[in-house]
């Protein structure tokens, strides 16, 4: 292998970094933007200090992407996360893979679903850095010393010598949809890789040894996994109870089983090797050996491993494979293995089966191959080329693969209903097809009362029933946004049911059209559910989960008003659509009322918009509270839903200014404990932590999104603080391919860190933010093309010359593979005017706008390839 990167820092070199990052602290202790005063050169360093990219480029876009991490130490474990890329709700994998292959395997839910576990990995947001591998490799020499085959952050010798530092290379590979460490020592070169295949819900793993050492080598090699098949909700008992373990022969399979008759998720963990092995072990106690202080597995000592097959053991079940290697010099051997999830109801040997024939040379590369042309056919779908180039990594790549993921295993729970119908706006845009199959599901657990679960369980019938009044007002702008990327109106149509009183039973008699359902959910909130001065009661609450000292029967929300009345402009889109004259009387009312009772009751004398009232009758989020005076969403949302005045609108910025960090805008000013008793747990966090006053993303996105119809610039500026062209590891501590939840802010002695990744509802806005700014939008029956240039994109080049251009391909059912191809010049020969070439002819404004209607002749394909059809933008 080449020689990577120096993968250990020497002093010297971690001084550099140390002056540089100075600098930026001392800003940010400051108040100051963190680079100020900070050269290019060094910020390009600091970016790079853990990683690098190694991108693909075709015709000026940026089309694949690869991070390669070249340093075992960044500020934390940089997780990848592997998934099936298929086209179902069920018997979804995802594999979590750190830089030194920590993490594991789960079906369905990645903290309910475990196939495999680390020891604590029970973190809210799945990213547990506790560094008990679930995955090793291990390596026996001629003299018998163990090593494993890639270096561990914090194995250390007796005399505090690293471990890390008796190898001679080591680099991590994080690409769309597999994982590869590389490494060596020994006088030995080895990769292991593991990736998902697209349909069985597992890993695959290709361990990979070379002799470097000029000479004949005999080694043994130990692959070995913890299996972590927890009952849900939980063991009715110990886990160790249930558990058994058989070893098959034939197939050389280790087969885990969890025998709890009361496990709502059952699911059995196989491991599977391609070849056969010289011995095996899956009983914890005859493998790890007895006492507290475990580092090298007592068992790979011995010549032999112990063959047990494991009846409820005490270190639990593991699954390990010994094999004989022997080498010439120059000579590479492969190992192939599968750690699969089984269904214990289906034919088990025929599951396995299916994966060992995937398990040979031939076939692990033609699965792999696939996994990554599915994934370029994703990134394929829209492409950007804009002056900044992070951004197009993010959009083009990365920010599809963190969609996709999220969409998935929208968090790392359940499916929490107000989350994944956020999540599935980007999908929209490159995944339709998933959005299509996922909207009946989901609109069948809502009650026929128009409400929704907080979380929708798929395994099981334990919901979370919170009555979340927010939930079931995100679907009418996920719905609309499908129609018009698709032009499926049918699924209006579709007859779906409902989740029953007991909560438990999904029943499909008198079911409603989706259209109804979505009527329901906006009369659930709106009927018999107005308060006092009008607006929306809390319930049990709304979009900030951590003021739940707010619920009850009284108090009231002017976000969720203003969140009514979003909804109720979708729907009235359906209703227009479907000459519906009823509803739109229906929905006009609701909208000017509950306008009218938010400008009214809902805005603070100090030029803001209040949280809204508690139970009561108190003011919250107000100029007369002592602390939380001023929260974000609100007026985000004020803006969002279109309820605020135009003469009050420069008053809600200049209110909303005391919010913005260098990070972007934080989600209100913070609580002490002194106001835990008056609005809930929010009190009991840090300050500048979750939400209590970080910067949370998925609110600062609002605020961006929401500037984005008044200046453009403004919006943009305040989007840049949320991407890469301000994250620097050291700071952020999370790895570029994955934005966070939440920063944390000057309050905090954390102060720009984000603790968590990758699952936020931020990150949809992110992707819709640029969608809408580049402007190739789909309306109900046309593509309205309105792009808006930031100044800074504008002046960054000359008269005539390219500013940015967008490729997207349609999602219109119609139109095979037809993708509108824009170009935007800057053209200074008529200021404020647009000008729109089309396939080299003009086209005129109908109504102020540059449109095509999806019938036109342009979009006709003969379905003999790609079309491109060719805009030209001059402004």
């Amino acid at each position: 292998m080449e020689k990577s990167l120096r993968f250990l820092e020497g002093k010297t070199e971690q001084q550099g970094y140390e002056t540089v990052l100075k600098k930026i602290r001392n800003n940010l202790r400051t108040g100051e933007p963190q680079f100020k005063g900070v050269a290019g050169a060094e910020i390009r360093q600091l970016r790079e200090r853990y990683s690098h990219f190694t991108d693909r480029v075709s015709d000026g876009y940026l089309i694949s992407s690869t991070h390669v991490i070249h340093k075992l130490h960044p500020p934390k474990g940089w997780f990848h996360y592997l998934l099936n890329l298929k086209q179902e709700i069920r018997n979804i994998a995802v594999s979590v893979v750190g830089q030194d292959g920590a993490g594991v395997l789960s079906l369905d839910s990645v903290l309910f679903g475990s196939i495999s576990k680390l020891n604590g990995n029970e973190n809210y947001m799945h990213v547990s850095q506790v560094y008990r591998n679930t995955r090793n490799v291990w390596v026996k020499n001629e003299q018998g010393h163990v090593f494993c085959i890639n270096p561990q952050p914090n194995f250390f010798h007796s005399n505090g010598k690293l471990d890390a530092e008796d190898y001679d290379a080591f680099f991590c590979e994080q690409g769309a949809g597999y994982s590869i460490i590389r490494s060596s020592r020994d006088g030995l070169e080895s990769g292991f890789r593991i990736f998902v295949p697209e349909s069985l819900p597992g890993e695959i793993w290709t361990v990979a040894v070379k002799n470097t050492s000029g000479e004949k080598r005999t080694i043994q090699l130990y692959p070995e996994i913890n299996f972590g098949l927890d009952s849900h909700p939980g063991h009715y008992f110990v886990g160790m109870a249930v558990s058994e373990a058989v070893y098959y022969p034939e197939a050389y399979a280790i087969l885990a089983k969890n025998l709890d008759i009361k496990n709502a998720f059952p699911r059995w963990g196989a491991f599977i090797s391609g070849e056969e092995p010289l011995s095996f072990d899956t009983s914890g106690d005859s493998y790890h050996g007895f006492g507290a202080a475990v580092i090298y597995p007592a068992a790979v000592f011995q010549e032999k491993l112990s063959n047990n097959q494991a009846k409820q053991p005490l270190k639990g079940m593991v699954g390990v494979f010994q094999y004989r290697l022997e080498l010439e010099p120059g000579e590479c051997k492969e190992i192939h293995l599968a750690l699969a999830a089984i269904e214990p109801a289906d034919d088990v040997k025929q599951q396995i089966d299916s994966w060992k024939a995937m398990l040979n040379a031939g076939r692990a590369e033609v699965e792999l191959a696939k996994v990554k042309q599915d994934w370029d056919h994703i990134f394929q779908s829209y492409l950007i080329q804009i002056p900044d180039p992070e951004i197009n990594r993010t959009f083009n790549v990365w920010g599809k693969y963190q969609s996709i993921l999220i969409s998935r295993f929208n968090c790392p729970y359940d499916i929490g209903s107000r989350d994944i119908f956020q999540y599935l706006l980007a999908n929209c845009i490159f995944e339709p097809g998933y959005v299509k199959l996922m909207l009946p599901y989901l609109l069948k657990y809502q009650y026929r009362n128009g409400r929704i679960p907080r979380q929708i369980s798929k395994f099981s019938n334990l919901h979370d029933l919170r009555d979340f009044m927010d939930c079931q007002l995100w679907m009418h702008d996920l719905v609309v946004l499908y129609i018009k990327e698709t032009g499926d109106f049918d699924i209006l149509d579709e007859t779906v049911g409902f989740l029953e009183e007991d909560y438990q039973t999904l029943s499909s008699e008198d079911g409603k059209p989706v259209y109804e359902h979505l009527l329901l959910a906006i009369k659930s909130v709106y009927e018999d559910n107005l308060g006092e001065h009008g607006l929306c009661k809390l319930g049990y609450g709304g979009w900030n989960d951590a003021l739940d000292g707010l619920r009850g029967d009284k108090s009231q929300s002017v976000w969720l008003s203003e969140l009514l009345v979003y909804a109720a402009q979708k729907m009235r889109e359906l209703a227009v659509w479907r000459k519906d004259q009823a509803v739109l009387r229906y929905l006009e009312q609701l909208i000017s009322q509950i306008t009218a009772a938010i400008n009214t009751s809902g805005w603070d004398p100090e030029g803001y918009y209040i949280f809204g009232y508690d139970n009561q009758g108190k003011p919250v989020g107000s100029s007369v509270n002592t602390e939380g005076k001023k929260h974000l969403n609100e007026n985000s949302w004020a803006i969002l839903s279109g309820i605020v005045p135009e003469e009050r609108i420069n008053s809600v910025i200049h209110a909303m200014n005391e919010l913005k960090t260098p990070f972007g805008h934080k989600l209100l000013t913070p609580y002490s404990k002194m106001s835990a008793a008056a609005v809930g747990r929010i009190a009991d966090q840090a300050k500048g932590h979750f939400e209590n006053g970080s910067v949370y993303q998925h609110g600062a996105f609002f605020w961006a999104r929401a500037m984005l119809s008044l200046d453009v610039d403004e919006a943009y500026a305040s989007f840049l603080l949320l991407t890469n062209e301000n994250r620097i590891p050291d700071v952020s501590s999370n790895p570029s391919i994955y934005h966070s939840n939440y920063t944390a802010i000057p309050e905090n002695p954390d102060y720009g860190k984000e603790p968590y990744y990758p699952f936020s509802g931020s990150h949809a806005w992110r992707m819709r933010f640029l969608v809408d700014m580049l402007g190739i939008k789909a309306e109900m029956d046309h593509f309205c093309f309105n792009p808006s240039v930031p100044c800074r994109w504008r002046n960054g080049v000359q008269n005539g010359e390219l500013i940015f251009k967008a490729r997207k391909r349609s999602n219109r059912r119609k139109h095979y593979q037809v993708y509108i191809d824009m170009e935007v010049y800057r053209d200074d020969s008529r200021p404020g005017e647009k000008r729109i070439l089309v396939a080299g002819s003009p086209l005129q404004p109908t109504g102020g706008q540059f449109k095509l209607a999806f019938d036109d002749p342009i979009f006709s394909n003969d379905k003999r390839g790609k079309k491109i059809v060719a805009l030209k933008v001059y402004l």
